[in-house]
C-alpha cells in the first residue's frame, strides 16, 4: 500500500510523486472563482480564479517573511481592496488592481499569474470524486443531536456521512488512533453548518479532512471549524468562525477567518498514483 500526502509524498520506492492537490498545494484559502471578503483575516496564502473584492483584509500574517519570493496573493481576474495588508509575500493580478490603504511591506504587487484555475477546477473536482468513492470503514452514531464519528485504523479512517446529517448538529465527535488521518466524505447538495465545533480525539486538525464532493450551497455561521474543506463546486457563505485548515471552496463570501493549518495527512492512492477504492490495509 501507498499514501500521498499535501507535504510530503512517502511511496515504496525513494521517488517523490507531485500532491494530488495540484494547484491548490500550499494555499490556505483557494477559490475557483469570486471571493468577497470583508473584516477578516486569512493567515496564509490566498488564490481567487475570477474576481476578489477585499474590504479591511489581512493575508498572510502567519507566513514567514518571503521577502519578495513567494506570491501570497494570486487573482485571476480583477481585485478591488480597501484597507489591509498582505504581510509577507507578493500580490500577483492578472486585470485590473486597485488598492487603497492597503500595505505590501514585505513583497510587491505584479501581473505574473502562473495558476490555470480552469485547469486546477478540472483537477480538484476529479479529485473530489475519486475521494468520495473510498469506502467507508469508520463507524458513525448520532446521539442527543450530535454526531459521533469512531476509527480503529493506524493509518486512514474513512467515514461517510450526509448533509442530512448536520440537521440539526450541536456537536461532531471524531475518535481515532493518534496519527491516523479521518478522511469524511459528506455527500448532498446544500449544507448548513452553524454553532458548533468539531471534537478531536487523536486525529489533530491537520490530519482530518473534509470532501464534499456533490456539495453546491454551503453555509457556515458562529462555528470553529477543525480540518480542511474540499468542495469545488459549492458556493460558500461563511461568517463569525474560522477554519484550522485549508479551504478549496467554488465561491466564498463573509467574514469568516481562515487559519494557516496545512494537511499533512495520507490520502489513499494505488501503486500508479491514482487514488484507490480498494482496502488499503
Amino acid at each position: 500500500m501507498y499514501y500521498i500526502a499535501f507535504l510530503v509524498v512517502a511511496a515504496a520506492s525513494s521517488a517523490v510523486a507531485s500532491s494530488p492537490m495540484g494547484s491548490a498545494e500550499g494555499f490556505t484559502v483557494f477559490v475557483l472563482q469570486n471571493y468577497q471578503a470583508n473584516n477578516t483575516d486569512c493567515t496564509g496564502r490566498v488564490a481567487v480564479g475570477a474576481d476578489a473584492q477585499f474590504n479591511n483584509v489581512g493575508v498572510g500574517s502567519g507566513l514567514t517573511n518571503s521577502a519578495g519570493t513567494r506570491d501570497d496573493l494570486i487573482v485571476g481576474d480583477d481585485l478591488t481592496w480597501n484597507n489591509g495588508q498582505n504581510f509577507n509575500g507578493n500580490t500577483q493580478v492578472s486585470d485590473d488592481t486597485t488598492l487603497n490603504s492597503v500595505g505590501t511591506p514585505n513583497g510587491s504587487v505584479g501581473s505574473s499569474v502562473s495558476i490555470d484555475f480552469g485547469d486546477a477546477q478540472s483537477e480538484l473536482e476529479s479529485l473530489s470524486d475519486d475521494l468520495a468513492a473510498v469506502p467507508a470503514d469508520g463507524e458513525v452514531v448520532r446521539q442527543w443531536g450530535q454526531l459521533f464519528l469512531t476509527g480503529t485504523k493506524n493509518d486512514i479512517n474513512v467515514f461517510d456521512l450526509a448533509t442530512s446529517d448536520f440537521y440539526p448538529c450541536y456537536g461532531l465527535h471524531i475518535d481515532v488512533p493518534s496519527g491516523s488521518t479521518a478522511l469524511i466524505n459528506v455527500s448532498g447538495s446544500i449544507i448548513a453548518m452553524n454553532w458548533f465545533q468539531p471534537f478531536l480525539t487523536g486525529v489533530t486538525a491537520d490530519h482530518l479532512f473534509f470532501n464534499f464532493a456533490g456539495c453546491t450551497v454551503f453555509q457556515m455561521n458562529g462555528i470553529g471549524w477543525k480540518g480542511s474543506i474540499l468542495a469545488p463546486r459549492a458556493t460558500m457563505q461563511f461568517n463569525n468562525g474560522q477554519i484550522d485548515g485549508a479551504l478549496v471552496i467554488k465561491d466564498l463570501q463573509g467574514n469568516g477567518e481562515s487559519h494557516h493549518m496545512p494537511f499533512t495527512g495520507d490520502l489513499p492512492v494505488d501503486s500508479g498514483g491514482e487514488i484507490s477504492v480498494a482496502p488499503y490495509d
